[in-house]
């Protein structure tokens, strides 16, 4: 029977296990070099857009989203980028579904999640007695924070990352990070179509060794011994590339909480570097990465 790798106990350390996921997903964990992988400063970016950064915070500090926006749209990346940021948003509202503009979006969004959070609340509590509510009002301390930003901007590529939290009621909230990375000359999000040969075995021992190095990275020196199927929830054969955004150095391979492991190990994520990815990227991939076919090895 499998261990038991994530208890109670660690599950009421919740915080803290989030602060060591983000601190595994700032450094490149790799044998012969360890990195930041940091936010590039704006005015060191190579960038052919001008953005804006929006941002709205609920007077009671219960809601706070920020967005970066491009200034103007009618190229083909511009455009990509204002329908993804819309597409994040839309959910609580129209506005970018009927004038297809995520500016107008953002600005309706905060207040529209916001006042839906305070509705779902006082709906709530009135079905309670007062003395129901004694020592309880901690479960209705809801938030909602999500930063979709620029992680990263270079001459053939835009990456965004989409960061945030989501508290409402119960014994732990919701946390995610996702990424997506546009090719900046057709606009287009860059996926899967830019891999190859990711079914191999080769392929699949080396994800899958990255990803376990993230476990026993959370786990310290209690994850000595297990191995990869002990972390997981699905059937190691069942283990699918998740969501995909390259950073400076990295594919980075992002998965959220229960995804494919228990909530206390946070958002699990494979780093591979470029020279690891490049048996397994197409021509078009190799281009973006600033790679030439000839100099990939075969090996």
């Amino acid at each position: 029977m499998k261990k038991t790798l994530f208890t109670l106990a660690a599950v009421l350390l919740l915080c803290a296990g989030c602060d060591r996921v983000r601190q595994y997903l700032g450094k490149a964990k790799d044998k012969d070099q360890t990195k930041d992988i940091a936010i590039q400063p704006k005015d060191e970016q190579e960038a052919s857009l001008q953005f804006i950064h929006l941002t709205y915070n609920s007077p009671d500090s219960m809601v706070s989203i920020s967005a970066d926006v491009p200034a103007t749209v009618g190229t083909p990346l511009a455009d990509s980028i204002m329908k993804y940021v819309g597409e994040n948003f839309e959910a609580f509202t129209t506005i970018y579904s009927e004038n297809h503009d995520a500016r107008q979006a953002f600005l309706y969004t905060g207040e529209g999640i916001h006042n839906q959070m305070l509705s779902e609340i006082a709906e709530q509590k009135s079905g309670l007695e007062p003395k129901e509510l004694e020592g309880m009002e901690w479960m209705f301390n809801w938030t909602y924070e999500s930063n979709l930003i620029q992680e990263y901007d270079c001459q053939h590529y835009i990456t965004y990352v989409n960061q945030g939290d989501n508290y409402t009621g119960g014994a732990h909230g919701y946390h995610w990070l996702a990424g997506t990375t546009f090719n900046k000359e057709t606009g287009k999000r860059i996926g899967k179509e830019i891999l190859k040969n990711t079914d191999s075995q080769a392929f699949r021992t080396l994800f899958q060794r990255k990803l376990l190095d993230y476990f026993t990275e959370m786990d310290g020196e209690e994850g000595g011994n297990n191995t990869l199927s002990d972390y997981l929830l699905i059937d190691i054969n069942d283990l699918q590339i998740s969501n995909m955004r390259i950073t400076n150095r990295h594919f980075i391979f992002q998965y959220q909480p229960y995804e494919i492991s228990y909530y206390a190990a946070g958002m699990p994520v494979v780093l591979l570097t470029f020279e690891q990815m490049k048996p397994y990227l197409t021509s078009e991939g190799l281009r973006l990465i600033g790679v030439e076919q000839e100099q990939v090895s075969t090996h």
